[in-house]
């Protein structure tokens, strides 16, 4: 049986900021970059898109290839992947 997944934009909202305040803390220190960079390879697909889209600053070449390997997966990830790589192709993408 496939399950559907279900839309809940306030817990994906306070996810996005609890990820947001982890890279503010991470990206101050090497070891923190460090860490970031090899949360690439992690597993799951939302941690790699995350810390790609993260990384795309410090190891531009790598994190684009994993964004667009989820992009092209068509996986649960793909989308974000994908609006990741236009924003940063027009110039768009902050690391604020």
């Amino acid at each position: 049986m496939a399950t559907k997944e279900v839309s809940r934009p306030q817990e994906a909202n306070k996810g996005a900021a609890e990820v947001h305040a982890s890279y503010s803390v991470l990206r101050e220190s090497e070891e923190g970059r460090q860490s970031m960079i090899a949360l690439m390879q992690d597993p799951e697909a939302s941690v790699r898109c995350w810390a790609a889209a993260h990384c795309l600053q410090w190891r531009p070449e790598a994190a684009r290839r994993v964004l667009e390997a989820l992009r092209d997966s068509h996986g649960p990830f793909s989308f974000d992947a994908e609006m990741t790589l236009d924003e940063l192709d027009k110039g768009r993408l902050s690391f604020g």
